[in-house]
């Protein structure tokens, strides 16, 4: 019912003269649920009939598929996400052209839901002078948190309260070298979380090959 609303005030506003498009600005973000349905709506304020619409997402152009939805008629384009995934985050731009020349807007649309891995750590096999990284990495909006943990006596606890052998080089990365076999080899986990359930969390082994010659550490 609103899209037929807009149209018919579109209509009513289109100039008969030879002009290019002009469209309403879309609005300039929306935040939405994961699962929810996005629509956006690219009006034709003024210019001559025909124009064509194109959406696109950052540099690509969107289709209807069974994801999107795109309905154009004279005045107005119409573009639906049926089911918002976080992926789906980003910039969509309606761009209208006719022989007069075109006129576009943008809308940055946030989706707000739990996190969604970008990488998972893998098992680890490290000699004792060897530099091991590892990364532990999602996306979500807000933007997700990292936390490392130890196992040590059937309990995780805090990585870095556990051992100094490790250290952070950004939020979603750590380092560690001169492992030990007695004291650094064992089972440990990385969780990733942005206060909206459920959050990310895996568990992986690190091998040290060897000993390392030490009088302490």
């Amino acid at each position: 019912m609103l899209l037929v609303i807009i149209f018919v005030l579109s209509q009513i506003y289109l100039a008969s003269s030879n002009e290019q498009p002009k469209i309403t600005p879309l609005q300039a973000r929306i935040h939405l649920k994961l699962g929810k349905k996005a629509s956006f709506a690219c009006v034709l304020e003024e210019g001559s009939l025909p124009v064509d619409y194109v959406w696109s997402k950052g540099n690509n152009v969107i289709s209807s598929s069974e994801h999107t939805a795109i309905e154009s008629y004279k005045g107005i384009s119409s573009l639906i996400i049926k089911s918002i995934e976080i992926q789906d985050s980003g910039n969509y731009t309606c761009r209208a052209t006719n022989q007069f020349g075109s006129d576009s807007s943008t809308s940055q649309l946030i989706v707000e839901g739990p996190p969604i891995w970008l990488k998972k750590p893998a098992d680890v096999r490290v000699g004792p002078k060897e530099r091991v990284n590892i990364e532990c990495n999602g996306i979500g909006y807000p933007s997700p948190s990292v936390s490392w943990r130890k196992q040590i006596d059937s309990e995780w606890r805090d990585l870095f309260e556990s051992t100094n052998i490790f250290t952070k080089v950004s939020p979603t990365e750590i380092a560690g070298n001169q492992l030990i076999k007695e004291k650094d080899e064992g089972k440990y986990g990385c969780e990733v979380s942005n206060g909206i359930n459920p959050s990310l969390w895996t568990e992986f082994k690190i091998k040290v090959s060897g000993k390392l010659e030490l009088h302490s550490r």
